[in-house]
């Protein structure tokens, strides 16, 4: 990139040796193979329990299915409910990136439990453990130690699960550098689509480059506008982050969700994207919720199963690809459209990141609701119709995986995918969470031998610059989804926010070289070792803050009506999420505090979307106070 962005890249000597993983471990610690090995026992346990053989088990502890007799060591530990925390001193010989493994037995779950996992007091994300009723290892991701003494810790998010032992050793050395291919799986992609694509290689392991989703769907802040306008001013998140920071993403989140054929409402996605890109000179990811029908034969759509929401689908992906089916009917006219759809955005020469088939290992959408194979099967369907059929070439796929054991029977494979995605969603209790999450970064670098970059493709809290910095968890962009995951400080302090925008490691839609120019390499990136980055501002812009329309002294002063985000002022961005709330709580759930503030028109009788339209009343100055 060196030239072609407005701000100098941070280049960094390869001095960066503290990274080398190849000295030998203490013999008197560690095995032939360089494994250091910590029994839990030894450790330390806050609410949980450290058991000194089976015979100490209690026996409500005791699942009748369990076979605790293969321990290692002197005994084993229990993490209980949430907030329990179990915790090992490790002693390393020198900085760098550690691969843990930890033996476990869950006989709770028939599916899974999910713990944090904290070094040194900062989270790093979060280790999923299988069903299985006797110890054995899983992975504990890839995590960065400093030299000496570290404390890594469990901490119970789902609980219930007992502990043998942790092993670090040294990770690859394949895992210090960042070396995607050039290669795009299409070999015909377009130039526009190289370029971009080369743009990105360029800036992994250097910059993050910033993202924002609009908000989008039924409730799109400008699906009414003038038809030659897609994008007004931005719009809400962009403004509210070009007033706090100055600065705009460089990507803008877009949803294709209006798009099948069994609804005929559209909220002009494509053409925001052909506009975000060609006007404004940034990016665009695409994101597609496929709706289907709620049933056959209904003109409801949804794409939540009923597990995950009170509006769902009982659309089976397994009919879906049989032939003769009326699902397989559904599924390919929707291909077709939103094929003709994607077309407009060759037809403009606007390449994007295609994000089809998202966290399909989540089970709550249709098309992960069956397992990985007809979910493979789907996505190379469309990758192939899409590619070949249809010759769409400004495609750049995306794939949204996991670091669960499970994650490598979903990946649909190398030469279907282009980069690799995470949905980032761990801000708990109120409280945002700034970590890097680079045990989960580096995990999935692991899981494609670095030949794939990492993206952020969906969060809630933006990384803290210091936590990126220091964990070298080198993101290739973040995304935070829309609303009150963007604007609450819940998920992301003002300050955080202005930090992380002005650094120079954060690139912004003005620091954008000319994608249209961008020169093409093919075959191997340059090799980039991941390291420290400085830390210097872009500027000092003062965070310039909204203020809130009077409110009527009347009003109890725990109750600020209509702001049900909590973000201090009510806004149409306070409508949208009482929409959303009303669609699906479980998702889009409001604080107590915001259920309150929430209930604006005819005030007691809950939330209902009389109040989202008072909201908006109130922002278009209809109306002159609230409660209505």
């Amino acid at each position: 990139m060196k030239n072609y962005i407005k701000k100098s890249l941070t280049i960094i000597s390869a001095a960066v040796t503290a990274l080398s993983l190849t000295a030998s471990l203490p013999a008197a610690t560690a095995a032939d193979s360089g494994v250091l090995k910590y029994e839990f026992e030894d450790g330390k346990c806050s609410g949980g329990a450290i058991y000194m053989g089976v015979e100490d088990v209690p026996s409500d502890k005791m699942p009748e299915n369990a076979d605790f007799s293969g321990y290692s060591g002197n005994g084993f530990a229990y993490l209980d409910q949430k907030g329990t925390t179990l915790s090992v001193e490790v002693d390393v010989p020198e900085a760098g990136l550690y691969e843990l493994a930890i033996c476990y037995c869950e006989p709770s779950d028939p599916n899974k439990k999910v713990q944090y996992l904290n070094v040194n007091g900062v989270n790093q994300g979060e280790v999923s453990f299988p069903y299985n009723t006797s110890f054995e290892e899983a992975s504990g991701g890839v995590v960065n130690l400093k030299e000496g003494k570290n404390t890594i810790e469990l901490k119970a998010y789902w609980g219930y699960t007992y502990y043998d032992y942790l092993t670090i050793k040294p990770a690859d050395k394949s895992l210090t550098t960042l070396s995607p291919t050039r290669t795009l799986s299409n070999p015909n992609a377009s130039d526009s689509a190289k370029r971009l694509y080369n743009f990105l290689c360029d800036t992994y392991g250097n910059h993050i480059i910033a993202g924002q989703q609009e908000y989008c769907g039924s409730h799109n802040y400008n699906s009414w506008n003038d038809p030659d306008t897609y994008i007004k001013d931005n719009e809400a998140e962009f403004d509210y982050i070009k007033e706090q920071t100055g600065e705009l993403p460089a990507i803008r989140g877009i949803d294709f969700l209006a798009y099948n054929t069994t609804s005929d409402w559209r909220d002009q996605a494509p053409e925001r994207c052909i506009e975000w890109t060609n006007k404004y000179k940034g990016i665009a990811t695409v994101t597609w919720h496929w709706n289907v029908p709620c049933e056959e034969g209904s003109s409801e759509t949804a794409f939540y199963v009923e597990s995950a929401s009170a509006t769902y689908t009982t659309f089976s992906i397994s009919k879906a690809l049989t032939e003769g089916t009326w699902e397989n009917e559904v599924l390919m006219a929707d291909i077709d459209l939103i094929a003709k759809e994607l077309t407009k955005l060759k037809e403009a020469d606007v390449p994007i990141l295609w994000r089809p088939l998202h966290e399909a290992e989540g089970a709550w959408f249709w098309w992960g609701a069956e397992g990985p194979e007809p979910c493979k099967e789907l996505y190379r369907l469309l990758y192939d119709k899409l590619t070949n059929e249809y010759g769409l070439d400004n495609l750049i796929w995306t794939w949204t995986s996991y670091t669960f054991p499970t994650s490598a029977a979903w990946y649909p494979g190398d030469d279907v995918v282009d980069l690799v995605g995470y949905d980032k969603y761990n801000a708990v209790d109120g409280l945002p969470n700034l970590s890097s999450i680079s045990s989960t970064f580096y995990s999935l670098v692991q899981s494609t031998n670095g030949q794939k970059m990492v993206a952020m493709t969906e969060n809630d809290s933006i990384p803290s610059l210091e936590n990126l910095v220091n964990d070298k968890a080198s993101w290739l962009y973040f995304c935070p989804w829309y609303m009150n995951y963007l604007t609450s400080e819940q998920n992301n302090p003002v300050e955080n926010l202005v930090e992380i925008y002005q650094s120079e490691y954060c690139i912004t839609l003005d620091e954008l070289p000319d994608l249209k120019t961008y020169p093409i390499t093919e075959g191997e990136a340059p090799v980039q070792t991941t390291k420290p980055v400085t830390t210097t501002t872009k500027s000092t812009i003062k965070p310039v803050t909204t203020t809130a329309k009077p409110q009527d002294p009347t009003v109890p002063e725990d109750v600020k009506y209509g702001d049900a985000n909590c973000d201090g002022v009510v806004t149409i961005a306070d409508a949208a999420a009482i929409f959303q709330y009303i669609a699906n709580p479980d998702r889009y759930g409001l604080s107590e505090k915001g259920k309150k503030n929430a209930d604006c028109s005819d005030v007691g009788s809950g939330i209902t979307a009389a109040d989202g339209i008072a909201i908006q009343k109130f922002d278009a100055k209809q109306i002159e106070k609230l409660p209505e």
